[in-house]
């Protein structure tokens, strides 16, 4: 018997873009091109005249805020993979479970933000529970009270 390979007419036409519409947002961008008139001519020739150069522009610039993450998730990385080890295999099952099936090349950056979304679940934990303390160990100096330096 004969698989049917045949792909539903639905499925080869893109669906629609679908733009939203943030009045702030184009404030800002009628500032910045009233305040750059040859960035406007510039980006209005280059994807009239140059549609491919204009993909690569944009997806250089998208490169380039990811490697400017990046250097903040390998400084982060650390702390996460200690905190991660330190966590109950439920807290670990949860973080595993939330990186199922994300890219390679977001991998680090989801590990550092599904620590940081598991230590934040157990802060507000703490503080939903009176019977936990939240007061630091040490109390803060009376009033008027000389600190040592």
């Amino acid at each position: 018997m004969a698989i049917d390979q045949k792909q539903k007419p639905e499925a080869d036409k893109p669906k629609p873009l679908v733009f939203r519409d943030n009045p702030e947002v184009k404030k800002k961008i009628e500032a910045h091109k009233k305040a750059n008139p040859d960035d406007v001519l510039y980006y209005t020739r280059l994807v009239r005249e140059h549609p491919e150069r204009a993909i690569e522009t944009f997806l250089y610039r998208d490169q380039q805020k990811h490697e400017s993450e990046m250097r903040l998730i390998e400084k982060q990385l650390p702390q996460a993979r200690a905190f991660y080890g330190a966590q109950t295999p439920e807290a670990k099952a949860r973080i595993d479970r939330d990186l199922e099936g994300v890219s390679p090349y977001y991998k680090d950056k989801a590990f550092v933000n599904e620590a940081l979304r598991e230590k934040d679940r157990q802060t507000r934990r703490e503080f939903a529970n009176p019977g936990v303390a939240t007061t630091p160990a040490t109390p803060p100096p009376a009033a008027g009270a000389k600190v040592a330096a």
